[in-house]
């Protein structure tokens, strides 16, 4: 396991090449109706989206995941700034749109894959996939024919009628890729109000986010005092992802202490029959107790990658 500061080194020389990777430069629904940008990408900047599973499920994103220059997209905000703005694209049941993806080097490769939130702005996981072909241009960018679900029922933002799409490759330095929001034109909208949003989130599960956030707290307040207000986003992000790296480095230094204990105790058990009972326990709650560690650590070892190859 490297120590914090090889990470940290690591992250540092990683930084150079992180900016060579694809970017979502549009999506043409309907057509006659203007074509979709994707949500906070600043366009012809040293710009790019980020759509990290881990990020994301550790709740340190939305389901659209963060921008380089911004961080944290917010998806509700942006969508409505599309609607505003006229850069949402038209699509109905079972119609194609056709996405442009800029690949920029080889973080941005394909294959990409896409999926739908029919609420817009609603699941953390859990979305439609799309039909995608692919094509690559001879312009450098990669085309993407997405075709909409037969079935398809977009009930989101104010309209009462968005989807969002999140296209994005499996680039190890990422995943690179985009958001965009759809407008589907061929059912009658939603009325959206307080009282008719639902909600999947649990009692549990608001409790744990609470104690999450108060963790995570002091680590955003330490990041908004110190930027600017356009900076606050991105140095969130990044304090997040720093406390999650720190977090790391302590459960490693405590697994190693137990397991070299463990050890030791094994070997003085060992040789006579209360040996045997006491080997058998000690195995199976130790067992147990380092299987439950083997599975925090994969997923420790995924904010690891994030957090060394994310940061920007």
């Amino acid at each position: 396991m490297p120590s914090l500061k090889q990470l940290l080194l690591l992250t540092s020389s990683l930084l150079v090449s992180v900016h060579a990777q694809g970017v979502l430069l549009s999506a043409q629904g309907t057509k006659g109706s203007p074509a979709s940008l994707p949500l906070q990408v600043v366009l012809n900047a040293n710009d790019a989206n980020i759509i990290n599973p881990t990020e994301i499920s550790t709740n340190v994103v939305n389901e659209c995941g963060r921008t380089l220059l911004n961080g944290n997209i917010d998806i509700g905000e942006n969508t409505e700034t599309q609607l505003a703005n006229k850069t949402v694209t038209s699509v109905t049941k079972g119609s194609t749109v056709n996405v442009v993806m800029q690949q920029g080097g080889t973080n941005g490769a394909g294959p990409y894959t896409c999926d739908m939130d029919q609420t817009s702005n609603a699941l953390g996981s859990g979305q439609t996939k799309l039909t995608v072909k692919e094509t690559d241009g001879t312009d450098g960018n990669i085309k993407l024919a997405v075709t909409m679900p037969s079935n398809m029922s977009c009930i989101g933002a104010s309209t009462g009628n968005i989807c969002t799409i999140r296209c994005f490759n499996a680039a190890k330095a990422g995943p690179f890729g985009g958001c965009f929001a759809v407008m589907q034109t061929d059912e009658t909208a939603s009325k959206n109000t307080p009282g008719t949003i639902a909600t999947a989130q649990t009692l549990e599960g608001v409790e744990a986010q609470v104690l999450q956030n108060n963790k995570d707290l002091p680590a955003a307040m330490k990041a908004n005092s110190e930027a600017t207000l356009n900076e606050q986003g991105i140095f969130a992000v990044e304090a997040l992802l720093s406390s999650s790296l720190t977090a790391i480095a302590t459960s490693t230094t405590a697994s190693a202490a137990t397991k070299a204990t463990t050890t030791a105790a094994a070997k003085k058990n060992g040789g006579n029959g209360n040996g045997n009972g006491n080997g058998n326990g000690n195995g199976n709650g130790n067992g147990n107790g380092n299987k439950k560690n083997g599975g925090g650590n994969g997923k420790n070892a995924n904010n690891v990658r994030s957090e060394r190859v994310f940061v920007a």
